[in-house]
């Protein structure tokens, strides 16, 4: 009998690769670990799942909330603070070698092992920390989020009744996938086993620029929405004062180095492996910018910390 262990099963990704996982194995065999047990969602409440707490922060926490778990998922904090994030990946790993868990799996992020981007920075870190660790593992990064379409695309909200998205140095492309495409095939890696002591990439069919997606978002809101590639300066120009750390310059610098990755062509890399796991076609983008658009707001509030 496996143990699986589940970490951030209630968000985006997390909570997708939870629902499937127990479409493959018996909840009787899964472990959710949460900072805040109180804030279940209703799927973990009901589906018989043992629940524990397990706080990246509090190493005594995480030695409880892993104990006897064969496999582990660390889905990754979601905040562009490097430090903060490296500190907590750290500790789940720590505590899973010292509990003598058996294979790790790792959320990373689908950008290149030496990126410039400032989100993948931690990434990249804990990456290198997980192989230096001595544990199995396998590191999976996954594409970028459909459904974090307006984060890349200048902060839009269609709602706010502007025009123009103000972006720098690039616009792509991106191979955009389904959040809850990659939480199936994230599910069916663990499940499955294999991928031992490897990287993979999760990747949508196709790649977008955010000058094509100006044009899908056109025609379905049936206004013009031009999308400007400018200086960092005119960029950060454009959005400070915004509501939240959108507004500031110091996230936005740090944001900005997403579109010199871009410009490298970091994203612009499809891999058939998601679809080899799943079996099927993925999700289309324009599914998910059709029913994503006026949704923007608990997106970009979820990454900007």
């Amino acid at each position: 009998m496996t143990k699986y262990v589940v970490t951030g099963a209630t968000g985006g990704l997390g909570a997708q690769v939870f629902k499937y996982l127990l479409k493959l194995v018996q909840p009787s065999d899964v472990i959710v670990s949460l900072y805040n047990p109180a804030g279940a969602t209703q799927l973990i409440k009901e589906s018989g799942v043992e629940v524990r707490h397990g706080d990246y922060t509090d190493p005594a926490s995480l030695d409880t909330a892993f104990a006897g778990a064969d496999k582990l998922l660390i889905v990754s904090y979601p905040s562009i603070a490097h430090a903060l994030r490296v500190a907590q990946h750290r500790n789940a790993i720590d505590a899973a070698k010292r509990l003598g868990v058996k294979h790790i799996y790792y959320t990373s992020l689908a950008f290149a092992g030496d990126s410039v981007a400032a989100v993948m920075r931690a990434h990249i870190d804990t990456e290198a920390y997980l192989k230096a660790s001595g544990l199995t593992y396998t590191i999976l990064r996954e594409g970028i989020y459909s459904e974090s379409y307006p984060l890349y695309f200048g902060f839009f909200d269609a709602g706010e009744g502007k025009d123009e998205v103000v972006v720098p140095h690039s616009d792509g492309p991106i191979a955009w996938v389904s959040r809850e495409d990659l939480g199936e095939g994230t599910a069916k890696i663990i499940a499955q086993g294999g991928y031992e002591n490897e990287t993979h990439l999760l990747s949508g069919a196709r790649t977008y620029t955010l000058t094509e997606i100006a044009k899908k978002v056109s025609s379905l809101l049936g206004r013009n929405i031009r999308l400007v590639v400018a200086s960092e300066d005119d960029y950060v120009q454009a959005n400070l004062g915004k509501s939240g750390p959108l507004g500031e310059e110091e996230f936005l610098r740090l944001w900005a180095t997403t579109y010199k990755a871009l410009q490298r062509g970091e994203l612009d890399v499809v891999d058939p492996l998601l679809q080899k796991v799943l079996g099927r076609e993925l999700k289309p983008f324009e599914d998910t910018l059709r029913e994503t658009l006026g949704l923007q707001g608990s997106v970009m509030e979820r990454y900007a910390k």
